[in-house]
């Protein structure tokens, strides 16, 4: 190892640390707000599943349209099949 390459991980090591240190925050953060939504009569994991499918849906477009598409085409195939064989649990 060379001199610098001491220091150079040192400085990259603090980097991630110090963000990894924000990240806690903003989770700590985010898990409050789910908290609040909660108690305001609100379903932790529906808000959960919106801000997921949203936070997708910026991402990718195309993708998530695609995607939703093929989820409702396969729903409506699905729900519009003879029920020849029910999928039950055994108990």
């Amino acid at each position: 190892m060379s001199d610098m390459a001491p220091d150079l991980i040192r400085s990259y090591v603090d980097r991630i640390l110090r963000i990894k240190e924000e990240e806690d925050t903003l989770k700590a953060d985010i898990k409050d707000i789910y908290a609040e939504a909660k108690s305001n009569g609100l379903d932790k994991t529906a808000l959960g599943d919106l801000v997921t499918h949203l936070r997708k849906q910026a991402k990718n477009p195309e993708k998530q349209a695609e995607r939703s598409s093929l989820f409702d085409l396969y729903l409506d195939a699905y729900t519009n099949a003879p029920h020849a064989h029910t999928h039950t649990r055994e108990g």
